[in-house]
């Protein structure tokens, strides 16, 4: 683990360039990807077979046999004309999450740890992408520009080709400054400040996910907020922040 970090280690002084963020893989595509969906608009047949296969061994396993879903959707980037190579297949099995138990705390807790067990034990890729499950709240507010019913073969929610407006200026700002924010933690650890690294870690991580989550509820997928989020994920340093979180709490916790 301490060769990974160590790679990503440089002149920590030395801020990341607003510049040098690369939002390329944000353009808009001519059509939807092709390998997915048919001439005519819907999904390729093999493509909606497996995803319908997938969507109930993936509810099987949330083992909860009392609750039926209502549908399945398909949303995401590859649902919509901002696909790139970076782009996975975002299936959510729609349910009503009250009928799991009135504890709405415990429901969330417990669904989050069985996506993330489903999720980490799977690598299923359809034409090469990767599938990504979620138990979503039938009655939960859809953010995205591009929703598909699976069950229905119908749009809920038809894409647009017409380019988004994204703020592509805050985007790097946004971006190289939590970039930086993650070297400099990074560094830490590097000098066995391995408390501090922790407790930064924890704030930032908070900050990360309620910015992108203000963005989503404020302007939806193409906020800015959600934009940074994305570039985070894509250039691989929300990684490089779980890693160094790990290093450190299993250095601290280890007795020589």
């Amino acid at each position: 683990m301490k060769k990974i970090i160590e790679q990503y280690l440089g002149d920590i002084n030395e801020k990341v360039n607003p510049e040098d963020v690369d939002l390329s893989s944000f353009e808009v595509q001519k059509s939807l990807n092709p390998k997915i969906w048919g001439s005519d608009g819907k999904l390729n047949p093999d493509v909606k077979k497996q995803l319908l296969i997938i969507a109930e061994d993936f509810m099987d396993s949330l083992d909860i046999p009392w609750v039926e879903y209502s549908d399945v959707i398909f949303t995401g980037s590859l649902a919509n004309y901002n696909w790139s190579e970076f782009s996975d297949i975002d299936l959510h099995v729609l349910l009503n999450r009250a009928s799991i138990s009135d504890n709405s705390e415990l429901v969330e807790e417990y669904l989050a740890n069985k996506k993330k067990i489903w999720n980490d034990e799977h690598d299923i890729k359809i034409h090469g992408y990767d599938i990504e499950c979620y138990a979503q709240d039938a009655n939960e507010k859809h953010t995205s520009s591009g929703v598909y019913s699976i069950e229905r073969d119908k749009w809920l929610v038809i894409p647009s080709k017409e380019k988004p407006r994204i703020d592509k200026n805050m985007v790097k700002r946004k971006a190289s400054d939590i970039m930086s924010k993650i070297d400099e933690i990074i560094d830490l650890n590097s000098k066995g400040k391995h408390q501090d690294v922790l407790t930064q870690n924890e704030i930032l991580w908070d900050k990360i996910k309620k910015m992108r989550q203000s963005g989503l509820d404020r302007a939806g997928e193409f906020s800015y907020e959600n934009i940074v989020f994305k570039v985070l994920r894509r250039t691989g340093y929300l990684e490089k922040l779980n890693d160094v979180k790990i290093d450190s709490y299993d250095t601290l916790n280890s007795i020589k």
